[in-house]
C-alpha cells in the first residue's frame, strides 16, 4: 500500500512545487506593475520600450496592462499562464541586458522612486525563470479558477492603468489663487504631466502645458528669445547651461525655467553656472508633479509663438 501511494504523493509534491513557481513568478511581475502604476511614470520605462510607440503615456499604460493581465491569468490558471510568464521574463532579460550595456543605474521596473540596478533585477528574474522552468509547469493539471473569474480579473487588471490614471493636465487651484503646493489630487498617488515639446511648435506659448504649470504669470516673462527648461540634478542641464555661459546665444532674452523636484537639495545640486544679466529671467514650475521631458529642453519664441522646440538638447 505504501509503495503504491508513493508515486501519487511525489506527483502531488511536484505539482504543488510547479504551481508555487508559476504563482511566485506571476506575483513578482504583479508587484512590479503595481509599483509602476502608483509610483512610476512613463519616463521610468527603458528607451527600447518607450520607442515602441509614439505615445510614451500609452506605452506605459499598455506595459502595466499586459503585466497585470498575464499575472492574473497565471495566478488563477498556472497551466495556461506559465508560458506567457516565461515569455515575459525572456523579454525582461533582453531589456536588462541592453540596459546594462548602456550603463543604466536603475532598470525602472519599480519606478524612479525605488531604484533597482539592472544586474540585481536580472539576477532575481533569472532565478525565478529557472525555478519556473525547472518545475516543468507544462505538466500541471488544467484545473484552476473558473474561467468567468479568470476573464474578469484579467480584464480588470488590464484596465487598471486607465481606471487609476495619474496623468494630469491642470493644476489644482490653491486657496487664494495660484497653484496648489500639494499638486493635483489624482486620488492614486503623485501625478505626472507630459511636456511634449514636439507638439508645441507653431503654438502660442500660452497654449502649451508649460503655461498651465509655470508659477509666474506667463505674460510677465519675455515672449521673445530662448527659453531653457532645466532640472536641479540634471548633469546634461549643467553642461548645457555652462555652454550657454561660454557661448552666449544671439537672443534678446533668455528665460531659464526650472522644473522643481521634491528631492532637490543643496547637497544634490549639480547646476551652478548659468547665464546672468539683465537679459536673463528666471522662472519655475512647482514640485507637486513629475514632468515628463528629457531635460534640458529649449524653446525659441517670436512674439509669444514657439518657432522651435527641442528636448534632450546637447551642449554640443
Amino acid at each position: 500500500m505504501s509503495t503504491d501511494s508513493n508515486p501519487g504523493s511525489a506527483t502531488r509534491r511536484a505539482s504543488g512545487l510547479a504551481s508555487l513557481a508559476v504563482r511566485l513568478a506571476a506575483a513578482w511581475i504583479l508587484v512590479g506593475a503595481l509599483f509602476k502604476l502608483f509610483l512610476g511614470t512613463p519616463a521610468d520605462l527603458p528607451d527600447s520600450v518607450v520607442g515602441l510607440l509614439d505615445d510614451a503615456v500609452l506605452t506605459y499604460k499598455l506595459a502595466i496592462a499586459v503585466e497585470c493581465g498575464v499575472a492574473a491569468l497565471a495566478i488563477l490558471r498556472p497551466r495556461q499562464g506559465w508560458w506567457l510568464l516565461a515569455g515575459a521574463y525572456l523579454v525582461f532579460e533582453l531589456v536588462l541586458i541592453e540596459q546594462m550595456s548602456a550603463g543604466a543605474e536603475s532598470c525602472g521596473c519599480f519606478g524612479s522612486k525605488v531604484p533597482m540596478p539592472p544586474w540585481a533585477m536580472m539576477a532575481l528574474d533569472t532565478g525565478l525563470l529557472l525555478f519556473l522552468l525547472g518545475t516543468r509547469p507544462w505538466t500541471l493539471p488544467r484545473a484552476g479558477g473558473p474561467w468567468w473569474l479568470v476573464g474578469g480579473l484579467v480584464v480588470l487588471g488590464a484596465a487598471l492603468p486607465w481606471a487609476l490614471d495619474r496623468e494630469v493636465s491642470q493644476p489644482r487651484p490653491a486657496n487664494g489663487g495660484g497653484l496648489s503646493v500639494d499638486g493635483p489630487d489624482t486620488g492614486f498617488g503623485r501625478g505626472f504631466v507630459q511636456f511634449d515639446l514636439d507638439e508645441w511648435e507653431g503654438k502660442s506659448i500660452d497654449e502649451t502645458a508649460l503655461a498651465d504649470w509655470i508659477e509666474q504669470d506667463i505674460y510677465s516673462l519675455p515672449l521673445d528669445g530662448l527659453w531653457v527648461l532645466w532640472r536641479w540634478t540634471c548633469d546634461h542641464c549643467a553642461e548645457h547651461l555652462e555652454h550657454l555661459v561660454l557661448n552666449p546665444p544671439d537672443d534678446p532674452f533668455i528665460t531659464l525655467v526650472r522644473l522643481k523636484e521634491p528631492h532637490d537639495t543643496e547637497a544634490n545640486r549639480v547646476v551652478f553656472d548659468m547665464p546672468v544679466g539683465d537679459h536673463v529671467v528666471s522662472a519655475s514650475c512647482p514640485d507637486s508633479v513629475d514632468y515628463l521631458i528629457t531635460t534640458p529642453g529649449e524653446l525659441s519664441l517670436e512674439a509669444g509663438v514657439v518657432t522651435r522646440a527641442e528636448e534632450g538638447v546637447s551642449a554640443k
